[in-house]
C-alpha cells in the first residue's frame, strides 16, 4: 500500500466535501488492497428524498496506485434511512439460515434485488430481527412492495456522473444542487483553450441524455449573461443582508446551488422566513415559504426598486402600444 496516494485520495473526499464515513469506506478498501470498489455518501434533498453517490475507485494493474475520476449522484424520492439502519437483501441459504446483504445505497439495492431468481426480501432495519419488508419475491416474481416504498422502487432514476480531475470538479454539495435542477456557480472553468472562465451551471433536463447516460449542461457566462446575484438580492427587503458577515454566507450558499433560509419583510410589513434560490436562466431570485409553497418575489421587494419596476413596466407598455398604431 503507498502511504502518499492513500493520503491524496482521503485528502481528494475531505476537500469534495464527502463525510467522514465514506472516507472510512474509501480507507478500509484500499488498506485491504480491494483492486476495485465503490464507496457511498448521501444528503438530505431539499423536497422529498435524498440524494445519493456512488464513488468509484479503481487500483493500477501495475501499481499499489488508487485513482479516483468520477461520482455518481441521483434524487432518490425515498424517505433517508434512520441511524443504524441499513437496506437489507435477505434470501434462502443451505439449512433453511438466511444470507443477509447489509447495503447502504437504495439504487444498488433494488437493482440487486432484483436480479434474484428464487425467493428473497428487500428490508430495512439495524439488522433481520429488527426490520421492516419493503419489497419480497417468490420463485422470482415480485409478490410485495410496500405502499411507501413503490414511488423508489418503480422509479428507476437515472444518475449524473460527476468526473473528478486531480481532485477538482464539483463537489458533493453541487452535484447534489445540480440533480435538483438548481444552477451552480463556478470560477475555476477551463474552456477548450484552456482559458479559465467563471459561469453558473445548470444541466440541461431540455435535452436528450448524451451517449453516456448523462445530461449535459447549460453555460450562463458571467458576466456576459448579465445576472449579478448580489445585485439582484439587494433589490429585496432581505433583513439577513444587514449583516455582512451572514450576507457573505448567504450569497456563498446560493452559489453553492442551496435554497438559503432568510428572514425578509413584506411589503406590509411582516417579516417571514423564506427560501431564496437563483433562478439564474430568468436573472431573478425565487423565494419559498418553510413547507415548500413559491412565494412572490414582488412581495419583498423595497419600496423604491418596486416603483421604479412599475414605471419600468409601463414605460415599456406605452412603447408597445406606440409601436401598434405606428404599424
Amino acid at each position: 500500500m503507498n502511504l502518499n496516494n492513500l493520503e491524496d485520495r482521503i485528502d481528494e473526499a475531505k476537500n469534495l466535501g464527502f463525510s467522514p464515513k465514506t472516507i472510512a469506506q474509501i480507507e478500509e478498501n484500499i488498506k485491504l488492497g480491494v483492486p476495485e470498489f465503490k464507496a457511498y455518501d448521501s444528503m438530505p434533498a431539499t423536497a422529498k428524498g435524498q440524494i445519493d453517490f456512488t464513488l468509484h475507485y479503481k487500483k493500477s494493474s501495475q501499481s499499489d496506485f488508487y485513482y479516483f475520476n468520477k461520482f455518481d449522484a441521483v434524487h432518490n424520492k425515498v424517505d433517508p434511512l434512520e441511524i443504524g439502519q441499513k437496506y437489507m437483501l435477505i434470501l434462502k441459504g443451505e439449512d433453511d439460515k438466511n444470507i443477509v446483504k447489509k447495503l447502504d445505497n437504495v439504487n444498488e439495492a433494488i437493482e440487486l434485488f432484483k436480479k434474484q431468481e428464487g425467493n428473497a426480501e428487500l428490508a430495512i432495519g439495524k439488522d433481520p430481527a429488527h426490520k421492516s419488508m419493503v419489497a419480497n419475491m417468490e420463485n422470482g416474481k415480485i409478490n410485495f412492495v410496500a405502499k411507501t416504498f413503490q414511488s423508489a422502487y418503480y422509479a428507476n432514476p437515472i444518475p449524473q456522473t460527476f468526473y473528478v480531475e486531480e481532485g477538482k470538479g464539483f463537489n458533493k454539495e453541487q452535484a447534489g444542487n445540480l440533480v435538483q435542477g438548481r444552477a451552480v456557480y463556478r470560477d475555476d472553468l477551463l474552456n477548450i483553450q484552456g482559458m479559465v472562465y467563471k459561469a453558473w451551471v445548470m444541466l440541461n433536463t431540455d435535452k436528450p441524455r448524451d451517449r453516456y447516460n448523462n445530461l449535459t449542461t447549460r453555460i450562463f457566462h458571467d458576466p456576459s449573461y448579465g445576472f449579478d446575484l448580489k445585485e439582484s438580492l439587494k433589490s429585496f427587503n432581505i433583513k439577513d443582508l444587514e449583516n455582512p458577515e451572514r450576507a457573505e454566507k448567504i450569497f456563498t450558499g446560493i452559489m453553492n446551488g442551496n435554497r438559503e433560509l432568510v428572514k425578509a419583510e413584506k411589503a406590509n410589513g411582516e417579516t417571514v422566513n423564506v427560501y431564496v434560490e437563483a433562478s439564474v436562466r430568468f436573472r431573478k431570485a425565487n423565494f419559498f415559504l418553510e413547507n415548500g409553497k413559491p412565494e412572490k418575489r414582488e412581495e419583498f421587494l423595497k419600496p423604491g426598486v418596486k416603483a421604479e419596476q412599475q414605471s419600468k413596466v409601463s414605460r415599456e407598455n406605452k412603447q408597445e402600444r406606440a409601436a401598434g398604431i405606428a404599424r
